[in-house]
């Protein structure tokens, strides 16, 4: 259920640009919807590509900086996770970088995931250098945005894993691939590969990738702050509304999830405008920067939104702190963070400098030159300037295949998208393709220090073409004989930040009855002072964001925080080490058949409950509904271990007794998060313990489960473990250190939508 809304929300909260002429292609039948529609909305399932359902994915870790001490609010971090999928027979091994924020297992990850293994390739994911997981674990400097900085943490990463599994496996050659900026750091890792040759690609897509990072961050940032009446500022209000819309097609719909089905009927159904799509954008692209810069800020010790210095628990709340990291844009993050440490790191360096390295135009003469990359794209990107496709399709030539329609990266699982990407790594090059061998870029020169011409010239006159120049090489590419010395330097302060805040806690405990010791609290109530270094104000304060009468989403009424941050914790660290290792022993000794028929079995159960709440709540129809498939199941379908109900149209509904009591009107009360059940509230807790003891006489009275324990606790944990089994939530997947704020909002959010239902 919280993977459902999770991704719900995210995918809402991640006109058209000039057009460009592209010949419609035969069998494209992807929906012909406005760019943010398609953004937003993705692939409706119909025409999605048939992939498998289950594969053998194995989530692995890696330790890139094993000296690394991290800040206590950022425990989940110590170490990289990705994934790997494997053949069983010498196959090509494809290395998948994701988009801007996402992690190695995102949706758009796991579909290129599953059709490249369906292709008979091995698939090894990684999280895009700007999540903050791999900020935490894998980034050298803490300060992502860098294409060629981030690129080099990338390749190290590589490395690394194949290390890690290359006496697992055959590998026949390598391949790479990345969509929206994992696109863009693919070139450049591609670049550092035909140096170092460590794996000699054979064959590189980029997928929608941008041309200048700066551009079109600038242009996600701006879908925000141009589409909300008011600004940031007006996010609740703008959220009231876009809420009330989807929920009223929720009500009214056949909808049992949140799909992307849901999406487009309320697009089609509720006349959604570009002008909120655009919005809804905006606001993913705001929440994936906040996770980005304030992960950073933690890492780096660096004083922006949290105040030098200050050290943070696991249970000290973070909520004010969202807000702040909500209000700063990319373009502040680049001016008041980004620029001036790498201005530091690189004395004469020009803001304009910066912005022109980081784009795919100081790769230009590689790109146009490099038969073995190709380019994936869409016609109405959202993230490219005007200009800028054309650009690209200068460059690669017929090496481009662009549709018509998608927005960006909205048509990725369309089938007709996903088969050209995999043919493009199944099948030989084509001859068209091959214009010219592969040749080195010229010896590399001094830092760039011009912007590239698209935004040099006529920022705001669209009828200027907006065309990257080909600018020089920087020299900062020849990362082992010219970086070394100042990763080491700048490892060396990153430690000794990190350092302050670990003697903060030995100091803390050992001035705790001392009323002289200079602690001083800022918006918690277990902070501490680094030993050798006061708490500095933050560059972005709570106090110029937060204020007593403003209103904010992320406000939950949650008066037993710390407790329940402790609980989340404690969740998180029994979900691994005890819970998942559980299932996953399951279901690699349980054949899927097996998984499936006691999923239905449990799932008949449950409708039981479902029944009698929707009877306590007189609603006619979902009685009926449920009553029929209960019905159909337990005789057609032996038992419930068949479900023949949801092909004749008999779809589940879930309802619960805190769901009845909300139905009549009593309010969720204080959220709760309960120790291996998760978020809750005090009117969920009640109406969990109701349906607990409405079983006993429903369900273990009837079967002789009572009093005998032998029996009634395999029975019980088979159930807890199909129930996880099925739930694809996994804690801190996200990395974001504001995860806990997120759940309790979505959670509350949901729980709103399926009593309205």
């Amino acid at each position: 259920m919280f993977k459902r809304v999770f991704l719900f929300f995210m995918l809402s909260m991640v006109g058209w640009l000039s057009s460009v002429s592209q010949a419609q292609e035969a069998g494209y039948d992807y929906p012909d919807v406005s760019p943010y529609a398609a953004t937003v909305i993705g692939t409706p399932v119909a025409l999605k590509a048939d992939l498998p359902k289950h594969i053998p994915i194995e989530d692995r870790e890696l330790t890139v900086f094993p000296d690394r001490a991290l800040p206590d609010i950022l425990w989940y971090g110590e170490n990289m996770r990705y994934s790997l999928v494997s053949q069983d027979k010498p196959s090509p091994l494809i290395f998948v970088i994701a988009g801007t924020g996402a992690g190695y297992n995102s949706e758009k990850m796991q579909v290129l995931q599953r059709a490249f293994f369906q292709a008979g390739f091995h698939v090894l994911s990684l999280s895009s250098p700007t999540h903050p997981d791999f900020i935490v674990s894998a980034s050298r400097t803490g300060i992502p945005g860098h294409l060629l900085e981030d690129s080099q943490d990338l390749y190290r990463v590589m490395r690394l894993a194949w290390l890690d599994i290359e006496h697992e496996m055959e590998v026949t050659e390598f391949y790479l691939t990345g969509y929206s900026l994992g696109a863009a750091q693919a070139a450049f890792v591609s670049r550092l590969d035909g140096e170092q040759k460590d794996f000699d690609f054979t064959k590189i897509l980029l997928i929608n990738p941008p041309v200048s990072l700066y551009t079109s961050t600038t242009i996600l940032d701006d879908l925000l702050a141009n589409n909300i009446p008011g600004g940031i500022d007006k996010l609740p209000d703008f959220f009231d509304n876009v809420f009330h819309t989807f929920s009223e097609e929720y009500q009214h719909g056949e909808f049992v999830s949140l799909s992307g089905d849901f999406l487009y009927s309320a697009y089609k159904n509720r006349h959604l405008p570009d002008g909120l799509l655009a919005a809804l954008i905006g606001t993913s692209f705001r929440l994936s920067s906040a996770n980005m810069i304030f992960t950073s800020d933690v890492l780096t010790n660096s004083g922006y939104i949290k105040p030098k210095n200050l050290v943070l628990s696991t249970t000290d709340s973070v909520t004010d702190y969202f807000k702040v990291s909500n209000h700063v844009t990319f373009l502040d993050y680049f001016r008041e963070m980004f620029y001036p440490f790498f201005q530091a790191r690189y004395p004469g360096m020009t803001e304009q400098g910066l912005i022109a390295n980081l784009s795919l135009a100081t790769l230009e003469e590689y790109l146009r030159h490099t038969p073995k990359i190709g380019l994936l794209h869409n016609a109405d990107d959202i993230i490219l300037a005007p200009g800028e496709l054309h650009y690209l399709k200068t460059i690669f030539g017929p090496r481009a295949k662009i549709y018509p329609r998608g927005g960006h990266c909205g048509n990725l699982d369309h089938r007709t998208t996903l088969n050209y990407i995999v043919d493009f790594f199944r099948n030989p090059l084509p001859l068209h393709m091959v214009q010219q061998p592969e040749t080195m870029l010229p010896t590399p020169g001094s830092m760039a220090g011009g912007y590239p011409a698209h935004q040099a010239r006529g920022q705001n006159d669209l009828s200027v073409p907006r065309i990257p120049q080909r600018i020089s090489y920087p020299s900062s590419l020849d990362f082992q004989s010219q970086l070394d010395q100042q990763i080491q330097d700048l490892e060396s302060r990153l430690q000794e930040s990190h350092a302050y805040l670990q003697a903060a806690q030995a100091q803390a405990t050992a001035s705790e009855n001392n009323p002289d010791a200079a602690l001083i609290m800022v918006n918690t109530r277990s902070a501490q002072v680094a030993e050798g270094g006061r708490i500095e104000p933050a560059k972005r304060p709570i106090e110029d964001v937060v204020h007593p009468d403003a209103r904010y989403l992320v406000d939950i009424y949650d008066p037993i925080e710390e407790f329940n941050r402790g609980t989340y914790k404690f969740n998180a660290q029994f979900d691994e080490y005890i819970f998942l290792p559980v299932v996953h022993g399951y279901e690699a000794v349980m054949p899927d058949f097996f998984e499936d028929r006691i999923s239905n079995f449990f799932s008949n159960i449950a409708d039981i409950r479902n029944l009698i709440n929707a009877m306590l709540q007189l609603k006619g129809e979902a009685t009926l509904n449920t009553l029929g498939r209960f019905l159909i199941n337990c005789t057609f379908g032996l038992g419930g271990f068949f479900d023949h109900a949801t092909p004749l149209g008999l779809l589940q509904q879930t309802e619960d007794f805190g769901q009845t009591l909300g139905h009549y009107g009593l309010n969720p009360g204080a959220y709760v998060v309960l120790p291996i059940f998760g978020p809750s509230s005090l009117r969920d807790t009640t109406g969990l313990l109701t349906d607990s003891a409405a079983s006993i006489f429903y369900l273990y009275t009837p079967l002789h489960l009572n009093y005998h324990y032998e029996r009634s606790v395999p029975f019980s944990l088979t159930w807890g473990v199909d129930m996880r089994h099925q739930l694809s939530f996994r804690y801190y997947q996200t990395g974001s250190p504001f995860e806990y704020d997120l759940i309790r909002f979505l959670y509350t959010k949901y729980r709103e939508l399926e009593i309205a239902k």
